[in-house]
């Protein structure tokens, strides 16, 4: 009888000892998924501030490019426009020349020349 209640004794004791962990392990279990949800908000936050940061970064390096462009852009419109002039105005003196080239000299007003030979 002695060996029985012990038997029983230790099994109640383990029942208890087992028993009172099994909820702190449920309970370790159930707040497990709430703590990897919320990692992963902390994680989507930490990513979505450095994308905001990384596209304000861009945004000025692009704004900042876009008035050296324009500025580029300015000076090669009018080195480009100067240079344009400049074939048009070499254009308009060669048409000019080969006009004199080719046409007959001008007619001599009357008593301007000098005097008929007799």
């Amino acid at each position: 009888m002695n060996a029985t209640r012990s038997l029983v004794a230790v099994v109640g004791v383990l029942i208890l000892v087992f028993g009172s962990l099994e909820p702190a392990r449920s309970a370790a279990a159930e707040s497990g998924p709430d703590q990897v949800v919320d990692g992963a908000k902390k994680v989507g936050q930490g990513v979505e501030e450095t994308a905001k940061g990384i596209g304000k970064t861009v945004a000025q390096r692009a704004e900042a490019a876009g008035k050296e462009a324009e500025s580029v852009a300015d000076r090669l419109h009018d080195g480009a426009k100067a240079f344009g002039e400049a074939i048009w105005d070499a254009m308009k003196a060669l048409g000019r020349a080969i006009q004199r080239a080719f046409a007959a000299p001008p007619a001599p007003e009357p008593g301007s020349g000098p005097p008929p030979v007799r």
